[in-house]
């Protein structure tokens, strides 16, 4: 009995040192905690086989299962809970939201976690500076973006005979 009490304490311990989860990360708890409940799309994808067994999901759960989410989408058509049922079982999308946090929390190094906050402007940027390299190296390579005129004539003389 004894030992059951101690464990007891090493998980409340636990669980009180866990850090807060942000909204997204309770919406996927949430829609988990209903998917677990219901188990029609346990063959769909890697996420359903995954969550089994688990009555509650933390924080790293979280994370774990929507890193495994492919965004497929296949178990949103097939969910019966999906809106504008009450439930609001949309798996992809919280799945999607919490993903995009957590690349943006682990990313490497930690400056560039902020541009997937910002990943429009990132993408214009880093396109702009690709074309102007671009633009930069053919004008190293050939004097000028623009080629001389093409020698020779091209018109066509017709022979009638």
């Amino acid at each position: 009995m004894q030992q059951l009490e101690a464990l007891t304490r090493q998980a409340r311990a636990l669980a009180a040192d866990e850090p807060a989860t942000t909204p997204h990360e309770a919406e996927v708890a949430r829609q988990m905690q209903i998917c677990n409940a219901c188990r029609y799309c346990e063959g769909f994808c890697a996420v359903f086989p995954a969550m089994k067994g688990r009555l509650e999901f933390g924080k790293a759960d979280i994370h774990y299962l929507a890193n495994l989410c492919h965004n497929c989408g296949a178990c949103l058509h097939a969910c019966q809970y999906a809106p504008p049922h009450e439930f609001a079982v949309n798996v992809p999308q919280a799945m999607a939201q919490v993903r995009g946090q957590t690349y943006a929390d682990y990313a490497w190094p930690p400056a560039l976690g902020a541009l997937y906050k910002r990943n429009g402007l990132t993408l214009a940027l880093a396109l702009a500076a690709g074309l102007a390299l671009f633009l930069v190296l053919a004008i190293l390579r050939n004097g000028t973006l623009l080629h001389p005129p093409l020698a020779g004539t091209f018109t066509r003389s017709f022979r009638t005979t």
